[in-house]
């Protein structure tokens, strides 16, 4: 930090252009000065983060301010926000925890799991909120490599409501709502991923416990194949191809599996909503079914530089499934974070004929908030307000408290 009569250190843009946002942010919370900033000015600020962290230009260490500000005022914006606002923070929230350096992010994670679970449950919520949370605790889950059991629980129940019991014992149990179409692909999409990190557990069981315990999951995702939108149904036949290569099916069950997936290739177009999906359908089903039948491999390349070996290949479907939900997820951003994000290296380097688990390993299990954030290094000039009014109180969970409790 730069002392006084000390030569201020140069930063570069995209961290000049992120303090600003994130000083419209502090500023909202300024009860000092009274200052509010405007709902626009919010979600202006907030999706000039994300737009850095998606485009890779902010490697933000542990020992950076930027870290613990960025998740903190993403907590409030969630709570208090807009609805704007809370699709960008959570969208902020994963790709910080993605692109995080020098750290495991799972205390992160532990302050915003009771949250982010809870809120993907929320029935009132526009589908894009839904959608944001879902892809937030998805991300962050794979990240931190922890919570994923919990996280693919939270999701699988937007999957598959459980009926809503009534406090009175007079009433009868409801329904749960129905989840939308484009709620419910983005739910299976995400799980999906966080199945493609339980490898290593589920190969280390016998096939008779694996199918046993995966039959009802399994039993649900068959019945999506049968979905009017095609958006269900092509996420429903990836995560049924994973588990296909994880051997979580029994012999009944592929039989089926190989008649549906035939039919679903060869579909005409009065079948099933959403037409414009139809060629993707047919694609994606021709390619399962060639794996079922003939044992052919999906293949897919994604270019990371201009070099001849700066090629990323798949030829899995556990990979492949990673591949398109990473690259769905950073959009533009995703070749830059192919090339410099090394925890994007990490998670495709480890691989499952190794007998590795496909996430990102947390090899700083056991710390605390206080662990990871040295809170005493943060008093700094850039950060009046939460270094002279938070962090010399009570540390960096005081400002967690603004939105994560």
């Amino acid at each position: 930090m730069a002392r006084s009569g000390s030569k201020a250190e140069t930063k570069p843009p995209s961290f000049e252009r992120v303090d600003a946002c994130i000083r419209d942010l502090q500023d909202r919370h300024d009860y000092w000065h009274k200052i509010t900033r405007t709902p626009a000015t919010r979600e202006a600020a907030m999706a000039g983060i994300v737009g850095e962290l998606q485009a890779g230009h902010l490697p933000i260490s542990v020992l950076d301010m930027r870290c613990l500000a960025i998740f903190a005022f993403s907590g409030v914006s969630i709570q208090k926000g807009t609805p704007k606002e809370a699709r960008l923070a959570y969208r902020a929230v994963g790709l910080l925890l993605l692109t995080l350096r020098d750290g495991s992010p799972g205390p992160l994670l532990d302050e915003a799991f009771p949250a982010l679970s809870k809120a993907i449950q929320a029935d009132d919520a526009p589908p894009a909120t839904l959608i944001a949370a879902i892809d937030c605790l998805a991300t962050a889950s794979f990240t931190a490599a922890c919570h994923v059991e919990e996280a693919m629980k939270a999701i699988w129940h937007v999957m598959v409501r459980p009926p809503v019991r009534s406090r009175s014992a007079k009433l009868k149990t409801r329904e749960a709502p129905e989840t939308s179409p484009e709620v419910l692909a983005a739910a299976v999409s995400a799980w999906t991923f966080l199945l493609t990190t339980t490898t290593t557990n589920t190969q280390q069981k016998k096939k008779a416990d694996r199918t046993s315990s995966w039959s009802t999951s399994i039993a649900s995702l068959m019945e999506m194949l049968d979905a009017d939108d095609r958006r269900v149904r092509i996420a429903a036949g990836e995560a049924l191809a994973v588990c296909v290569e994880l051997n979580l099916l029994t012999n009944k069950d592929m039989d089926v599996l190989v008649a549906k997936v035939s039919d679903l290739a060869d579909e005409p177009a009065s079948k099933g909503a959403n037409n414009t999906l139809l060629r993707e359908q047919k694609e994606l089903f021709g390619r399962i079914a060639a794996f079922l039948q003939h044992d052919e491999p999906p293949e897919a390349s994604v270019r990371t530089s201009s070099g001849r070996h700066g090629v990323m290949k798949v030829s899995t479907w556990v990979r492949l499934a990673q591949l398109n939900f990473l690259s769905k997820l950073l959009g533009n951003g995703f070749l830059k974070h192919a090339q410099d994000n090394p925890r994007l290296n990490e998670a495709f380097r480890s691989g499952r004929v190794e007998g590795k688990p496909l996430s990102i390993q947390d090899e700083e299990s056991g710390m605390t908030i206080d662990d990871f954030f040295p809170w005493h290094l943060y008093r700094d000039r850039d950060w009046p307000w939460i270094s002279d009014n938070i962090f010399s109180r009570q540390g960096p969970q005081a400002l967690l408290q603004l939105g994560w409790h």
